[in-house]
């Protein structure tokens, strides 16, 4: 059947319109309840707005995608009326996510990711400071002050800056960003919570080892291309990153599987599957 114009109303990013006409359908993509499970990286108001927006359109909607098996377990879990209707539909890996074996590999660190302490980059300096290699750590993302740190995280922070070994990198171009992973040895992301984890592929993409936490999303993503960690474990985080880095032959081997692992996730799939339901939503009674 040819689409119509208006038979489906697609809201792509968690929340959707609260009035829709009674004839349209509406496809949800919700990509996690963190601002239930990580309610507190969350402002107030945002929670409040989601709590009530969210539980709404679930109801509302004809079919829920998305990010992760994970992720669908928990809006089960914590939204009942979600059952039946959820499909699991993973990120695609741009292709300018790639290997440039013309670029040497630095004593290089990498975390990509915004200091929302979800993303656990406390860890990640605390863990670097126990290092005491000739390493550099680079941390690339959003260091929005939107964030609510608390004195002892932001204390760390200061210290980090002005450690001459840990770079802040923000606004960052995707040619560099690109540029940056394909420089560095490893590329931490011990995260503790991942609706599905984006940068675990970029990263693999560009032929950089992974190390990232055993949680929720991550060992979906990762396969067994990457090495796992429980995230509060800084001392695992310590030892792992010290065997990868020291050990040519194991990051030749993540490396290659990394770059297979990459492969599975395309835009391709992503697409044709998002457009298999807009066609079964149309062709439904």
């Amino acid at each position: 059947m040819p689409f119509k114009k208006g038979d489906i109303v697609f809201s792509p990013a968690n929340i959707a319109p609260l009035y829709l006409p009674k004839s349209k359908k509406l496809l949800l993509t919700l990509h996690d309840v963190s601002f239930i499970t990580y309610k507190d990286t969350f402002s107030k108001p945002m929670r409040i707005y989601y709590n009530f927006v969210v539980p709404f359109n679930i109801k509302r909607a004809s079919k829920i995608i998305t990010v992760s098996n994970s992720a669908k377990e928990e809006i089960q879990n914590y939204f009942p009326s979600s059952i039946g209707k959820i499909e699991v539909i993973y990120h695609g890996l741009d292709p300018i996510y790639k290997q440039n074996k013309m670029l040497k590999k630095k004593n290089q660190i990498l975390y990509v990711g915004s200091l929302n302490k979800r993303k656990n980059f406390v860890n990640v300096i605390k863990m670097f400071n126990m290092l005491n290699t000739d390493t550099t750590l680079k941390i690339v993302g959003n260091f929005s002050s939107n964030f609510d740190l608390d004195k002892q995280t932001q204390e760390l922070i200061e210290k980090a800056k002005s450690d001459k070994n840990i770079i802040f990198v923000q606004n960052i171009t995707t040619t560099e960003l690109i540029q940056t992973y394909n420089e560095s040895k490893l590329f931490l992301y011990p995260s503790f919570y991942e609706g599905f984890g984006l940068p675990i592929l970029e990263a693999m993409g560009c032929g950089t080892p992974v190390l990232c936490s055993n949680t929720t999303s991550m060992p979906e993503v990762g396969g067994d291309a990457a090495i796992y960690v429980q995230p509060d474990e800084v001392e695992d985080m310590l030892h792992k990153t010290k065997k990868i880095l020291s050990d040519e032959l194991l990051q030749k081997d993540m490396i290659e599987k990394g770059l297979l692992q990459s492969q599975k996730f395309t835009l391709d799939k992503m697409t044709k599957k998002h457009l298999d339901i807009f066609k079964r939503l149309v062709d439904e009674k």
